[in-house]
């Protein structure tokens, strides 16, 4: 079974952006699917296992982007 988790994520501005934090996620965790939207200011993820929430917060944060949330 698959785990979603859904990143709110405020710093987002182009498709360039949307890149930098799919591939911070795919370098930093093991996940199936990334996909990134500024206009949402959103990632969604798909992957086996739950992610661990303090090392997104890590990850995302060393991209230079803001993490609002986990669900």
């Amino acid at each position: 079974k698959m785990t979603q988790t859904v990143l709110k994520i405020e710093g987002m501005a182009c498709g360039m952006c949307e890149s930098h934090v799919n591939d911070a996620i795919r370098n930093n965790f093991s996940v199936k699917k990334v996909k990134s939207s500024h206009k949402k200011g959103e990632t969604v993820i798909k992957s086996e296992q739950p992610l661990d929430a303090e090392k997104l917060k890590k990850v995302i944060a060393d991209t230079g982007y803001t993490l609002v949330s986990i669900e």
